[in-house]
Formats: structure tokens, sequence, C-alpha cells
């Protein structure tokens, strides 16, 4: 066997022992963790506070869309009613600022014209 196989060979069963190695090294990690997978990093205590909070939490939430549900009903009449007379009146104030931007407009283009010309 000459030196260049015999280097070949050596690398390969060094690559060889270290991806062994990393692999179990892996599964044993999967197997402890698999024995452990009981005891959690909570006490039982603290879940049992947490989950009340939670649950108070949901209710409070559910009261609070509730009231905003029932102030949305209320006034959905009353805001369909406000909003038609929003829009006669910003009808009505369009076409006033219409008349009277065309009065500023044409005078102001006039001027403009006019230092053009100059």
């Amino acid at each position: 066997m000459s030196f260049e196989e015999m280097v070949v060979a050596l690398v390969g069963a060094v690559g060889a022992f270290a991806l062994v190695g990393f692999l179990a090294a892996k599964i044993i990690d999967l197997i402890k963790t698999w024995m452990n997978r009981n005891k959690s990093g909570i006490s039982e205590k603290d879940f049992n506070r947490l989950a009340e909070a939670f649950i108070e939490y949901k209710k409070e939430s559910k009261r609070r869309i509730e009231n905003l549900e029932a102030i949305f009903v209320d006034d959905e009449p009353a805001s369909q009613e406000s909003s038609a007379k929003n829009n006669r009146i910003e009808a009505s104030k369009n076409s006033i600022e219409i008349d009277e931007n065309r009065e500023e407009s044409s005078s102001e283009s006039s001027g403009l014209r006019n230092m053009l010309h100059d």
C-alpha cells in the first residue's frame, strides 16, 4: 500500500468515526428528551395560576366584545342617517368651493399668464 492510499484510508476512517459519534450523540439526546418529556419547566402551581389568569382574560375580552357589539348595533341606524346628512352638506360645500375656486383660479392664472408673456 502506498502512502497516498494510506492517507485516504486514514481520513476515511476518521470521518466515519466522527459521523458515527455525531449520530450516536443525537440519538442519546433524543432518548434523554423522550425520558424527560413529563418533566416540564413550569410547576403545577404556576400552571394553575396561568390557566386561571387566561380564563379570566378570556371572559373579560368576551364581555368587552359584547359591549362593543351592543354599542355598534345601537349606533348603526343613527350613523346611517348622519352619514346621509353629512354627504348632503359636503356636496353643497363642494359646489360652493368649486365656484369660489373658479373665480380665484381665473384671476391667478391670468396673472401668471401675464408674467409668462412679459
